[in-house]
């Protein structure tokens, strides 16, 4: 890429205009390039949420009953939105390549060579793998960089056992988050044993699969009290009836709650 001020610098002979390299790779990458409307959407929902999202971009289809086919139902028609919608997707993607765990993550080429210049990349790299729904296997070397999973970074919304639990990681990798020091009874952001519960419930409501325990049976194992309740005295047993998670509620009253 030329530099301005070389070029203004040398007085007596200015480059000329052929000698400037016009490559594609000499041109920034353009996030939107090749990237359909459906992915950008997707992405950022995987992202943010849809409440989140809402929240960023106030349109009617991220407000009410949001799903991926009526945002694409209604950008495709109102192109304002839409243009909102990809700046929002532009923004993240930048974000994203500033981070070299993420970038690499995204690539498929994060080896031990690729290296986050600070925890707080670290972590945020492995929210980001959290959120949308990379490979076991790079969570799990993500993790294994990860100096102290308690860490709270400013730029996560939940602490990381609670993302774990909200994006329903595998089990194995909430196991291997605890034996690393993960608190099973973390209150900052939600009772983790609580918020797997409703997790369940959330996905039983959706039709994405049946009930397990596995979770909560984890959590039991590194201390977690099944009967205990939350800030507004709200309990996994409460929860579990209001789904009519019935296998949960076996569960719990196995474990005594």
């Amino acid at each position: 890429m030329v530099d301005r001020e070389d070029k203004t610098a040398s007085a007596e002979a200015p480059a000329a205009p052929s000698t400037i390299n016009r490559s594609p790779s000499a041109a920034p990458r353009d996030p939107l390039h090749g990237v359909t409307l459906e992915r950008v959407v997707t992405h950022l929902q995987a992202e943010y949420g849809w409440e989140e999202l809402a929240r960023r971009i106030p349109v009617k289809c991220f407000q009410s009953n949001p799903s991926v086919t009526s945002s694409l139902k209604l950008l495709r028609k109102e192109g304002w939105a839409r243009e909102q919608v990809e700046g929002e997707y532009v923004r993240l993607v930048h974000r994203e390549n500033a981070n070299p765990l993420i970038e690499a993550l995204k690539a498929g080429t994060l080896t031990d060579e690729v290296q986050a210049p600070s925890q707080t990349k670290t972590h945020e790299a492995l929210g980001w793998a959290l959120r949308h729904g990379v490979a076991e296997s790079d969570l799990l070397a993500l993790l294994g960089r990860v100096h102290d999973v308690n860490f709270w970074p400013g730029t996560s919304t939940l602490p990381l056992l609670n993302l774990a639990i909200d994006r329903d990681a595998p089990p194995t990798f909430v196991r291997a988050l605890l034996q690393a020091g993960a608190l099973p009874e973390d209150p900052r952001y939600w009772l983790p044993l609580l918020h797997s519960v409703d997790v369940e419930g959330q996905a039983y409501k959706e039709g994405r699969r049946a009930p397990r325990t596995d979770v909560l049976d984890l959590l039991v194992a590194r201390g977690a009290k099944p009967g205990q309740a939350d800030r507004r005295g709200v309990t996994a047993r409460e929860i579990a009836q209001a789904y009519g998670l019935r296998v949960v509620l076996n569960r719990l009253e196995q474990l005594g709650a």
